[in-house]
C-alpha cells in the first residue's frame, strides 16, 4: 500500500540558506536536515519505498512525514530544488501599476499615474524568482485590481510554486472578483487604517467598500490579511481594531508607521511623533515579508520590482534601481552589496535589542539621521533612548 511516496500537493522543496520544505497554503516553511531533504528529493511516486529506505534504515522520517501530510502516496511529480542566492530572496513584491482609484493622504507613492507593468516583464520576474528559490510573491501597485491585464498575469502564476498574495485597498473586491480571485490567490491583504479614521485618510466610503471586500473574500475561502498604518486619527480605535480582526479571523495584522514620503509630505497633521506612534506597534501579529535572517539589517530576504522592470531594494527606494528583471539574480546580488548591511555597521551596534529589531527600518533610518541610524519609531517602541 505504502509502496511509492511523492511530496504532496501544496508543498515544495527550497535549498536557501539551509535545507527547507514549504507549506505554500499554510505560508509554513520547515528546516530540514540534509538526510530528511535527500529523501523528500526523491519523493516524486516513482521510488519504491524500499528503494527510498533500504531495509535496516531508520523508518521515522516516513512516518514524520505522512503524520504531518508532506508526503502522500498517490500521483506523481517533478520535484525542483531551485538554487539560491545567500542571502536567499524569499519575497518579491511587484507593484504592477501606478494606478490607484483612491488618493491617499498618506500614501508614499504619490499622485496616481496610468502606468502598467507589462505582461512579458511580468512573467520575467515571477520565473525568474521561482528559479532562484522564491517562496512569496506579492502583488501590490497602486492598486493591483487597475492593472488592464490583471487576469492575464493571474493565468501565467498558475503553474507556479510560489505563493500568491495580492495587497489591495479592498474597494473594488466584489463578489464576482473574490470569486475569479479564489482560483489564483492564496491570501489577500487588505489596508484597512482604522475604523471610523479610515476614510480620513482613504476617502468617504471606502471603509464600507473595504470590509465588504474583506466579505466577499472570506466567502470564497480567500485567507485574508490586514495592513495598518498608524497615524494620528487611529490612535484611539487599536482596541476596536483588534477585536474586529480578530472577529473576522484574519490570517495577520501587519501594523507599521507610515514614512513621510509621497502624499504624506503635504499631510503632516496625520503624523504621530515617533515616540506616541511607537506605542501601537505592540498590535499586530504575523511576520512580514522585511523579516531577516543572519547578521543582516532589515529585508534581507525581500526586493521589490516596479512597473517598468526596475528592480529596487524596497518601494520606498523605487528611485534608487540596482538593475532589472532581465537579470533578478544580479540585480538581487547588487541588492546585498550596497543596501543591505550587517549589523555591525549600524550605529547602533551594540544595542542589546539590535538583533531583534535589526535596526528597524531603513528608510525611515535615512530620513531621521542617515542610513547607518537607528529607527527611532523601533528606539521608542523597544524603551531604547541611548542611542537617540
Amino acid at each position: 500500500m505504502f509502496s511509492k511516496p511523492v511530496l504532496a500537493p501544496g508543498y515544495v522543496l527550497r535549498k536557501l540558506e539551509v535545507p527547507y520544505v514549504y507549506n505554500i497554503p499554510d505560508d509554513q516553511l520547515y528546516e530540514l536536515d540534509e538526510e530528511a531533504f535527500g529523501f523528500l528529493k526523491k519523493c516524486n511516486g516513482r521510488n519504491s519505498l524500499s528503494k527510498l529506505l533500504p531495509q535496516g534504515e531508520d523508518k521515522e522520517i516516513l512516518e514524520y512525514m505522512l503524520d504531518e501530510g508532506i508526503i502522500s502516496m498517490q500521483g506523481t511529480r517533478r520535484i525542483k530544488t531551485p538554487s539560491s542566492p545567500i542571502p536567499s530572496l524569499r519575497y518579491l513584491l511587484l507593484n504592477i501599476t501606478k494606478k490607484c482609484n483612491l488618493a491617499c493622504r498618506h500614501c508614499y507613492l504619490g499622485v496616481s499615474v496610468n502606468t502598467h507593468m507589462e505582461p512579458s516583464t511580468f512573467e520575467k520576474a515571477v520565473s525568474q524568482f521561482e528559479d532562484m528559490g522564491g517562496l512569496k510573491l506579492m502583488i501590490s501597485g497602486g492598486e493591483p485590481l487597475l492593472h488592464p491585464e490583471f487576469w492575464k498575469l493571474m493565468e501565467f502564476l498558475i503553474s507556479c510554486e510560489l505563493r500568491i498574495v495580492l495587497l489591495s485597498n479592498g474597494t473594488l473586491i466584489d463578489e464576482k472578483t473574490a470569486l475569479r480571485l479564489s482560483g489564483y490567490v492564496h491570501e489577500v491583504q487588505v489596508s484597512i487604517d482604522g475604523i471610523s479614521s479610515h476614510d480620513l485618510l482613504r476617502g468617504k466610503g471606502s471603509y464600507d467598500k473595504a470590509m465588504r471586500g474583506i466579505s466577499n473574500l472570506k466567502n470564497f475561502d480567500i485567507p485574508v490579511s490586514i495592513a495598518t498604518m498608524i497615524h494620528r486619527y487611529n490612535a484611539v480605535e487599536f482596541e476596536e481594531m483588534q477585536k474586529l480582526f480578530s472577529d473576522l479571523e484574519v490570517v495577520s495584522w501587519n501594523v507599521d508607521v507610515p514614512c513621510v514620503a509621497g502624499n504624506l509630505k503635504e499631510n503632516m497633521d496625520s503624523v504621530l511623533d515617533a515616540r506616541d506612534a511607537a506605542m501601537f506597534l505592540k498590535y499586530g501579529f504575523g511576520a512580514g515579508g522585511h523579516e531577516s535572517s543572519g547578521d543582516y539589517t532589515c529585508g534581507s530576504h525581500l526586493c521589490a520590482v516596479s512597473p517598468d522592470g526596475k528592480v529596487n531594494k524596497c518601494g520606498f527606494f523605487e528611485d534608487e534601481p540596482v538593475g532589472d528583471v532581465n537579470d533578478l539574480r544580479s540585480a538581487w546580488v547588487e541588492i546585498c552589496k550596497n543596501y543591505l548591511w550587517t549589523l555591525d555597521k549600524l550605529d547602533c551596534h551594540a544595542c542589546r535589542l539590535v538583533r531583534e529589531c535589526r535596526g528597524g527600518c531603513r528608510f525611515r533610518a535615512r530620513l531621521y539621521k542617515g542610513i547607518f541610524a537607528p529607527d527611532p519609531v523601533l528606539c521608542h517602541a523597544n524603551g531604547i533612548i541611548e542611542f537617540l
